[in-house]
């Protein structure tokens, strides 16, 4: 009797992975880059990874050989320019695929990087957070004490909260621009409104409302908290409207529907669109 008829599973029919590649360090200068369909080099990102240099954190490049025993580099060309300008730096890691020719490479790397999924700014702060990261545990005590959680992942419509939110990077940025205190104060803001989510337009909105002297100076947060609360829905559709109407940013938009919302010491100051 056959495994199948034992089990009751079905076999599973893999496709052939192919030759096993070789992993070796390879010589900086005997690596080339394709421009047939390699990616122009980022300088920045270049002297990022340079400036940074690390062997735990480089891993290994992707490499085909060519003639006269060179190579090219398919994938991870950014860390290869890295190293070859880094003085210390003379061999590279490398996985040594048996590929041959420019098309079987440009295959080589539309499978490497088609399927690649980048790491979200969430994903990236909570790895961060684990790494106790100065930057990411600021962020982190900067939401605690203003009772905003940051959750580790989008939850779907209806499973959110208020006071939730996954809006990572206008709050680091609004962490950067203002210090942990303001930054905290602005939140709060949100947080008292109750709103759920929190997104990154709202984050943005406020800070200008509570910050910008041409708006700060007519409106106090607890009036600002008020006119938001309850009606943020409302208000958010509204901003929408303003947004096409106008052809401004959706956080600006939302800004000047919610500084018209706010009666508290109004002084004709007007959001600009």
């Amino acid at each position: 009797m056959s495994d199948t008829a034992e089990n009751d599973c079905p076999v599973q029919d893999y496709r052939d992975p192919g030759e096993v590649p070789v992993l070796d360090w390879i010589d900086k200068g005997l690596i080339d880059i394709d421009a047939a369909y390699q990616r122009g080099l980022d300088e920045i990102r270049v002297e990022k990874i340079m400036t940074w240099f690390a062997w735990d954190s480089f891993g290994a490049i992707v490499v085909a050989p060519t003639e006269n025993e060179r190579y090219h580099c398919i994938d991870g060309q950014h860390r290869l320019e890295a190293a070859k300008r880094h003085p210390n730096v003379q061999h590279v890691p490398a996985v040594i695929v048996a590929v041959s020719g420019t098309v079987a490479e440009a295959e080589t790397f539309v499978a490497v990087n088609g399927d690649r999924k980048n790491v979200s700014p969430l994903e990236m702060y909570w790895a961060k957070l684990a790494a106790n990261d100065p930057d990411a545990v600021t962020i982190s005590q900067v939401a605690e004490r203003a009772g905003l959680t940051i959750l580790r992942y989008p939850a779907g419509q209806g499973k959110i909260k208020p006071a939730q939110t996954v809006a990572i990077a206008a709050i680091r940025g609004l962490v950067d621009r203002r210090g942990a205190m303001r930054a905290r104060q602005i939140l709060d803001v949100l947080v008292q409104a109750e709103l759920s989510p929190i997104t990154a337009p709202q984050v943005k909105a406020c800070e200008l409302l509570l910050t910008d002297p041409e708006f700060s100076e007519h409106i106090e947060a607890e009036a600002l908290t008020d006119a938001i609360q309850g009606s943020a829905i409302l208000l958010d559709d509204e901003a929408k409207v303003f947004a096409a109407t106008h052809k401004v940013p959706q956080w600006r938009a939302l800004a000047a529907v919610w500084f018209k919302k706010t009666k508290k010491r109004r002084g004709g100051a007007k959001v600009a669109a």
